[in-house]
């Protein structure tokens, strides 16, 4: 597989993740595995990766955020079950570069030592002040570090968001839910129907 294929696949390619009935009972199993244990991150690297999801998806008044849904076991699961070991390779590679770029902004010894504003400045860096580079750094074919830490960040971010709106009590209290789907209507007024909000999937 190259590396084209091996982006597309990771996910950078355009759009999120699909959402199917594996993905689905995954995210369940998560939720109710008491005793979760990583099988993708490293123990020493599950308190930073936590507290960058939680800035991603950060929690507000109404709605939880990634840390208080704890889904760092889902992304983690669907990277060690689903992606392919070579798939795999490359998000650990990319995620080495992240890690690295993050103890050289913050001048930390090791990803215990948790800086909040490095970590912001890293996501601002690559995922809102530099969007005219997105393509740069995807055809760069992951040889430079910006391509590299883009990437991470890029494909944990789609996963955040897939666990996100796969999980049950957003899926019930905060998007638009009906256990019970009933007639299908084709042209109609999002606000009219749902007060905005988007389907649980």
């Amino acid at each position: 597989m190259n590396r084209r294929d091996l982006l597309k696949k990771v996910g950078l390619g355009v759009g999120t993740l699909a959402v199917t009935p594996l993905t689905v009972s995954l995210f369940q199993s998560c939720q109710s595995d008491l005793d979760w244990n990583p099988i993708f991150f490293k123990e020493y690297e599950i308190n930073f990766s936590i507290e960058l999801s939680d800035l991603i998806i950060p929690s507000s008044k109404e709605i939880p955020g990634a840390k208080e849904l704890d889904l760092i076991k889902f992304v983690d699961t669907y990277i060690s079950k689903v992606l392919s070991s070579e798939e795999q390779k490359v998000l650990r590679n990319s995620f080495k570069k992240f890690k690295l770029e993050y103890l050289k902004n913050s001048e930390k010894s090791n990803l215990n030592d948790i800086n909040l504003n490095s970590i912001v400045k890293l996501l601002d860096y690559y995922l809102l002040d530099n969007k005219s580079k997105y393509d740069i750094w995807t055809n760069d074919f992951m040889t430079s570090n910006d391509s590299l830490c883009y990437l991470f960040l890029n494909s944990f971010r789609k996963l955040l968001i897939t666990a996100f709106k796969t999980n049950q009590y957003i899926g019930e209290n905060v998007l638009a839910f009906s256990p019970i789907p009933g007639e299908q209507k084709g042209c109609v007024d999002l606000l009219e129907t749902t007060n905005g909000k988007a389907w649980t999937i």
